[in-house]
């Protein structure tokens, strides 16, 4: 028995939580196409619809299409387990969507079933353990990624210290969050954030700097004041060694 063929030890109730983050994250894929930076000289696929198949709990359903026509449009079954009965992380799964959007239909993977609403599907198990062995993110990931650490109004922290004023990408690896503090002075800060490690690689994710991040602002902001001019910011801090 393979990895991809070995049921799913998670309840059914966690694996369709997995799926909700997952919804949540490929929602940034809609319009704009997840091939990013145009792969392979191409415009990519934008997503049509994200779904959880009820006979396949442990997977998130990706529909992508050319943008125009419904009839392009292909399925791509992600699972939300790996091979370890760890949860495949919502980065992964836009990672591999990616590259199956950028790289187009494969003849030697062609569509092994049908949805109930006629949407040929195709099993992106494996290409998720290939992932996994060797992940290829790149910059929108690492992008994505740091923008989200702070929320905003409407989000599921009920009394967050930083909120979510704005974003831009100040160099090809630095992007620059605009934050407003709910607590202390109201001016806007900006926090500059690196999109890579020290090695050079891609970050895709920032979980230690997101638990840092409010401390750091409250305590640290003096010595890590950065000196640069912002017109949409009263000050600029780099927190790029984080």
């Amino acid at each position: 028995m393979t990895a991809a063929e070995v049921p799913s030890p998670w309840a059914e109730e966690d694996l369709t939580r997995l799926h909700r983050v997952a919804v949540r994250a490929l929602m940034r894929h809609v319009s704009p196409a997840p091939g990013a930076e145009g792969a392979r000289g191409g415009a990519g696929r934008p997503v049509r619809g994200v779904v959880q198949p009820p006979e396949r709990p442990d997977t998130t359903r990706v529909v992508l299409w050319d943008g125009r026509d419904l009839d392009s449009s292909l399925a791509y079954d992600l699972p939300l387990v790996g091979p370890d009965d760890g949860n495949v992380p919502w980065s992964v799964i836009a990672g591999v969507l990616r590259q199956l959007a950028a790289a187009g239909p494969d003849p030697a993977a062609a569509a092994t079933s049908m949805d109930g609403l006629g949407i040929p599907v195709v099993d992106a198990r494996p290409a998720t353990w290939r992932f996994l062995d060797e992940p290829a993110y790149d910059l929108t990931d690492a992008l994505h990624a740091a923008v989200t650490m702070i929320g905003y109004y409407g989000d599921e922290d009920p009394d967050p210290e930083l909120l979510l004023g704005g974003f831009l990408l100040v160099a090809p690896a630095t992007v620059r969050l605009y934050v407003d503090r709910t607590a202390g002075p109201a001016a806007r800060i900006g926090l500059d954030i690196a999109l890579r490690d020290e090695e050079g690689g891609v970050r895709e994710g920032f979980t230690g700097t997101m638990a840092a991040l409010p401390s750091l602002v409250r305590s640290e902001l003096g010595w890590n004041a950065s000196g640069a001019v912002d017109p949409y910011c009263a000050e600029v801090y780099d927190f790029t060694h984080w």
